[in-house]
């Protein structure tokens, strides 16, 4: 099968490491430069003492010609590539952002087959070239659109079983972001201002009510119920990557645009007149920190 993976950050790296070992893989980039290094180079994937190098075709041109296209750029840097997508022929698009923010955008893509998901493995990009595996986890996937056929169309993707990469299909798509939203919306922004590694968010008790006192506004404003199963779920996910900076705190070291607009803006923005003082302390604090 060909596959194009759209945006060579730290996702787009790890999922062409990983899906090349099966399919043709192109991965587009953003700049000419790093297309050639991964062409010269390889994509090296890095997993503990593990390190290994797939051959993946890389280009900066837009041409987007195979039928299974993956975005994995963030959200701020979409709608350049669904202006390109809108004029394309119909095919097969699956869309792996953080937040809700892409969601209003997607109507406009709907002659062509639409997947929403998440990523759930841990990664990080240390060259233009090089990915480090810092966490397994799944690629969950579901029909925007709740048509049969886009889902049988990918249905290989949970028949390769990729060793270490797994994908799984499920049937409600808002679900399953809110689920993940939870977690983008308090982990990222409490460790990208506290400038902590996700553990600490445990470990220390000051950090942790805050924690979980963001969580409670979260959930109230998502309308969520069950929250002790949600609560074990966001804390698991804590423990589980407690060595791991969050991609927002990563932006923030190195100066770059965060997500939050499509975080914790959108939840600010769907609050209802709700009091959520800790969402708005947050919002305002990650934005003044994007304008210095």
């Amino acid at each position: 099968m060909e596959i194009g993976i759209i945006g060579a950050g730290s996702l787009g790296l790890l999922y062409s490491y990983y899906l090349s070992k099966k399919h043709k893989v192109t991965l587009y980039t953003n700049r000419q430069e790093q297309a050639d290094q991964i062409n010269n180079l390889g994509i090296h994937m890095v997993k503990g003492s593990i390190s290994d190098r797939a051959i993946v075709h890389a280009t900066a041109k837009k041409s987007y010609k195979e039928s299974i296209l993956i975005i994995t750029v963030k959200q701020y840097q979409l709608d350049s590539i669904i202006n390109v997508l809108k004029m394309l022929s119909p095919r097969t698009i699956v869309f792996l952002q953080n937040g809700m923010g892409h969601i209003s955008r997607l109507n406009s893509l709907l002659d062509h087959r639409v997947i929403v998901g998440i990523a759930e493995h841990g990664a990080l990009k240390s060259d233009e070239h090089i990915v480090h595996h810092t966490g397994e986890g799944m690629t969950k996937l579901a029909a925007y659109q709740h048509q049969a056929e886009i889902v049988q169309n990918l249905s290989f993707l949970e028949k390769d079983q990729i060793n270490h990469f797994p994908f799984e299909f499920l049937s409600e798509w808002e679900k399953m972001l809110n689920e993940k939203l939870v977690v983008n919306a308090t982990i990222n922004p409490l460790t990208a201002v506290l400038r902590v590694k996700n553990g600490e968010l445990m470990s220390n008790m000051y950090y942790k009510k805050l924690f979980y006192e963001l969580f409670k506004e979260v959930i109230s404003i998502l309308e969520m119920e069950k929250r002790k199963e949600l609560w074990d779920h966001v804390s698991g996910i804590c423990l589980k990557t407690a060595e791991n900076e969050s991609s927002m705190f990563r932006d923030v070291q190195h100066h770059r645009q965060t997500e939050i607009d499509s975080i914790l803006g959108y939840l600010i923005l769907n609050a209802g007149g709700k009091n959520i003082p800790h969402v708005s302390f947050l919002y305002n604090a990650i934005k003044g920190i994007e304008s210095r």
